[in-house]
């Protein structure tokens, strides 16, 4: 599903305007859509105690329309002007909106009437929020942050007109004293900031409305960020040849294990063995054979005996790694990581995923993956993600899509950042965003399941963005199959594995 950014917005509603449908139609269209939700939300309307918060742009215009749309109706509805009295600020059509307002829904400006909007607000039995859409930038402040903050603490339906107040619209963030919605309504297609935390916690559930843009232009329209839906694995995943054989469909080399983590080479191994990969071979510490081989019984493996020098072991895991398709380094590598990470990113050619130890090898290592030649996916958590960015966890969190797409065009590689709503950036400025999963997956060893069944797609011969952007969704289609049947607090990562083959049965792939 395409998500629109605000420039990408823009010109969709200039293309509509060139084909025929003025401003001033979309936004009647947009303020009526608004008085519908409100309506189905709030039944009986008669008689509803009705605060509209608008400001001077064009949401301030949707705000009028719903406001006298409302009151035909039989609201009783009062409009708050945000940010003072309108003068010439307003446009042409949002002025003209304005002016159509009936005179049993007055209007109260601040900062001069902050007593009585004081007492209106406090008395609504439903708020609409009109007064920033997609154009916001910045921090909110003033007597708009202060509204916005006193319209939070009510008890009553909050429902916010394209995007809350204060979300920006591209990447997510919010600012402090955003606007909370019970429910949004957003115009013509949703915007990453409908998608994307922390934004979306904001939103409440996002109701899409038609305002007049045509649907052929909107078809047409390209964006930079899109949501993944179940369309997506269809598209990008080959049905096997009749006549294929184990090294048709892909060898993938895991690079994992440590002693006391050996399970996370398990969960890594067993996701990528259920996600299709024909041959999987796992080089690790010959002293971890014993435990691994009995879980994973499928693979094949290249035991290293680490305890003695490079020499020994280098030219058997070079070989390794020019014989794969794909390989994936570094869960529950542990200090190992300091001993493998080198060889492997120094020497790999083939697409390499990168997650756990050997991202945290790489924040201690910046210039190693500056030095990086071969096609690579990043799967950080947000610790992971805020060390290799040398930055704070809530920073990371407060613009997860800003940090992942830095981080992809500065090391030229797919970043996949995990969490509600998983970040997959491609270092040519594509996004997809993942609705799949649930907290229940918030457990350790959730990743390297993730982190093996990317491997196994790169190994099938699926392009990094695509691996990393189907990887996440399978992964999570898996993790909310398992959570309906298991319970979000009982269910382990070990159970996802066991779910990816209904997921395929679904998707008859």
């Amino acid at each position: 599903m395409k998500l629109f950014c605000r420039d990408e917005m823009q010109r969709l509603e200039q293309a509509a305007a060139q084909a025929g449908t003025s401003l001033g139609e979309m936004m009647e269209r947009a303020g009526t859509a608004l008085a519908d939700e409100v309506e189905k939300r709030c039944r009986p309307l008669r008689g509803r105690r009705v605060a509209v918060l608008c400001g001077k742009g064009n949401n301030g215009g949707d705000g009028f329309v719903c406001a006298r749309v409302l009151q035909e109706r039989g609201a009783s509805c009062q409009v708050v002007l945000a940010q003072g009295e309108p003068a010439t600020d307003l446009s042409k059509d949002a002025f003209y909106k304005l002016r159509r307002l009936p005179r049993e829904a007055p209007c109260f400006s601040l900062p001069g009437d902050w007593e009585r909007v004081r007492r209106l607000v406090g008395e609504a039995e439903v708020l609409v929020d009109c007064v920033f859409g997609f154009s916001f930038r910045g921090e909110l402040s003033g007597d708009v942050k202060a509204l916005l903050e006193l319209a939070n603490s009510q008890d009553c339906l909050r429902v916010a007109a394209d995007l809350p107040s204060g979300a920006h619209c591209d990447t997510g963030r919010v600012s402090q004293g955003a606007f909370r919605a019970h429910a949004t309504v957003t115009f013509t297609g949703k915007k990453p900031a409908h998608c994307s935390y922390p934004a979306k916690e904001y939103c409440g559930d996002t109701v899409v409305a038609w305002v007049g843009v045509p649907a052929a232009l909107r078809e047409e329209a390209s964006t930079r960020i899109f949501q993944l839906d179940k369309s997506c694995p269809g598209l990008w995943l080959r049905q096997p040849d009749p006549q294929c054989n184990k090294g048709s469909q892909g060898k993938l080399l895991l690079v994992c294990g440590s002693y006391g983590m050996a399970g996370a080479c398990v969960m890594a191994a067993q996701g990528a063995l259920r996600a299709g990969v024909g041959l999987v071979q796992i080089a690790l510490d010959k002293k971890l054979y014993p435990l691994v081989a009995q879980a994973v019984p499928q693979a094949v493996y290249l035991l290293l005996d680490l305890d003695q020098g490079r020499a020994a072991w280098e030219p058997k895991l070079l070989s390794a790694l020019h014989g794969c398709d794909a390989c994936v380094m570094g869960c529950g590598l542990g200090s190992l990581s300091e001993t493998l990470c080198p060889t492997v990113l120094e020497h790999c050619e083939k697409p390499l995923v990168l997650d756990a130890d050997a991202l945290n090898y790489c924040a201690r290592h910046p210039e190693a993956l500056r030095q990086l030649t071969c096609p690579a996916v990043l799967t950080p958590h947000p610790g992971e993600m805020a060390r290799l960015c040398d930055d704070a966890v809530p920073e990371i969190q407060s613009d997860r899509l800003g940090a992942a797409q830095m981080k992809a065009r500065e090391t030229g590689a797919v970043v996949v950042l995990k969490g509600a709503a998983t970040v997959i950036a491609g270092p040519d400025g594509r996004c997809a965003l993942n609705p799949t999963g649930n907290p229940g997956m918030a457990k350790g060893g959730s990743g390297d399941v993730l982190a093996g069944v990317i491997g196994a797609l790169l190994a099938q011969g699926v392009t990094p963005f695509r691996a990393g952007a189907l990887g996440a969704f399978l992964h999570g289609w898996a993790g909310d199959l398992c959570a309906r049947d298991l319970s979000q607090r009982a269910m382990l990562p070990t159970d996802l594995v066991g779910y990816l083959p209904r997921v395929f049965r679904e998707l008859e792939l």
